[in-house]
């Protein structure tokens, strides 16, 4: 509709438990378990009360936040940081779904380790997609040609690679977010990647050449190291 907003929710905090998400008092989403990122819900434009709880307790919100969406707009809200130092809290995240030009696909990161300093992102090879990228920021979406890479998380400044993350496979017409999840601490950084336009049919030709990839939207990639 003319009016709507397209909202998805991720969890990504990492010692929160399983959660439920209301929109202006109503369940939107249950159960919801760290690392995932849900579906695009369609609500209306204006100023949305998003609550976050941990499943079944609605006693005491994990995050209580007001969230602005326009019309026509597609938003990430994410649940980042942790409850262990109260740093926990609601990042918008404003997504861009629009098809890449041909034989193109588009990708963005999110720094979601809340315990990890700025990083560099860099497919095997190539120039950094991103530099100095501090949590809980995001990029912009780049075009990248269609194809499988490697990508490298590197710490910035002295270029210690954290995070090595083999075969990421980027259709064309796909459009997608890379989210740097886990700890430092627990040694279970990893990324997860999402492909935004799985669910919508920004053009006919990129749907359908991007439909193979599409089946699993909410896949983790091969574990790289051990999760706490």
């Amino acid at each position: 509709g003319g009016g709507e907003a397209q909202v998805r929710v991720a969890h990504l905090s990492p010692d929160a438990p399983n959660v439920d998400v209301y929109v202006n008092g109503e369940p939107a989403l249950t159960d919801v378990p760290y690392t995932t990122v849900s579906s695009y819900l369609s609500l209306p434009a204006g100023k949305q009360q998003v609550t976050v709880y941990a499943t079944g307790d609605t006693s005491n919100p994990v995050i209580d936040a007001p969230v602005e969406v326009a019309a026509g707009g597609a938003y990430t809200i994410a649940a980042v940081g942790l409850i262990a130092d109260s740093s926990i809290t609601a990042q918008v995240y404003q997504d861009d779904l629009r098809a890449p030009s041909a034989g193109n696909a588009k990708l963005r990161v999110i720094h979601s380790s809340p315990d990890a300093g700025p990083v560099d992102v860099v497919p095997g090879g190539g120039e950094p997609l991103v530099t100095d990228l501090a949590f809980p920021e995001n990029t912009p979406y780049a075009e990248v040609p269609a194809g499988t890479y490697t990508l490298d998380v590197n710490s910035a400044g002295p270029n210690q690679t954290v995070l090595t993350v083999p075969d990421v496979a980027l259709a064309s017409g796909g459009v997608y977010s890379a989210f740097a999840v886990g700890t430092v601490y627990a040694d279970s950084l990893d990324v997860l990647l999402v492909q935004d336009n799985a669910s919508t049919d920004a053009s006919a030709t990129a749907s359908a050449s991007a439909s193979a990839a599409a089946s699993a939207p909410e896949h983790m990639l091969p574990d790289t190291g051990g999760s706490a």
